[in-house]
């Protein structure tokens, strides 16, 4: 008989659960980054189509609108938003 005590599966469910969070954030943290330092290429698309283009869920047409509305703000505010490759 395989028996795993209650509080082993509770722990592993946990982990699991963990696992999906972590990589929901940081699938959202890299469509962040990524409309953010395209804004000026992507802000005159459709939120919606863009987001079905990409494959992601419709509801990230509204993280797409608060990248672009940041971008604009941080250009107002004369920041510029720039990619910086480095080869170390």
């Amino acid at each position: 008989m395989d028996y795993q005590p209650k509080n082993h599966e509770n722990r592993r469910d946990n982990q699991i659960e963990s696992t999906k969070r972590t990589r929901k954030e940081k699938k959202m943290a890299m469509f962040h980054s990524q409309v953010l330092l395209n804004a000026n290429l992507l802000k005159n698309l459709d939120p919606h189509e863009f987001c079905k283009n990409v494959g992601v869920t419709k509801a990230y047409h509204i993280e797409f609108k608060k990248m672009i509305a940041m971008a604009r703000t941080l250009s107002e505010l004369g920041y510029s938003i720039r990619r910086d490759k480095r080869i170390t």
